[in-house]
């Protein structure tokens, strides 16, 4: 019984350094380019994956989606002038407070960032973010 009470703790600790990334309104390019930003930033990230919107016939709008694991914090660096994209990409967040910071930290690194809104649950928020290239200043 203890094991499975120490099982249940480290998968709950674990669980809480996780922060799931979903991205839409883009293309495959530019998910690319924002999941490749975050395996640079957090090298343990798990792979992306792609998904239709349910119920949408055919070939429905797609939301490419990401769990990254912040204890491999690792920071992508500067991005001189950032990291191009076609157009703008919607970043929901999903996670803890404070992982989903450090996964905000990283994306306002490398992108120009406009936060659209957040939900504060009792353990973990939604952090929506508008992800953009960034102009020279």
């Amino acid at each position: 019984m203890t094991a499975m009470k120490e099982e249940q703790v480290t998968d709950a600790r674990e669980s809480a350094d996780h922060v799931s990334v979903h991205l839409t309104d883009c293309g495959h390019q530019d998910a690319g380019a924002v999941f490749g930003v975050l395996e640079a930033a957090f090298p343990e990230a798990g792979p992306p994956r792609s998904e239709t919107s349910p119920g949408a016939p055919g070939a429905g709008p797609m939301i490419w989606c990401m769990t990254v694991d912040t204890r491999t914090r690792q920071g992508g660096g500067e991005q001189p002038g950032g990291v191009p994209l076609s157009g703008t990409v919607t970043a929901d967040l999903f996670g803890a407070a404070d992982p989903v910071r450090q996964v905000k930290e990283e994306l306002e690194r490398a992108f120009a960032a406009e936060h659209r809104g957040h939900v504060s649950g009792e353990h973990e928020m939604e952090l929506r973010l508008r992800l953009g290239t960034r102009t020279a200043s």
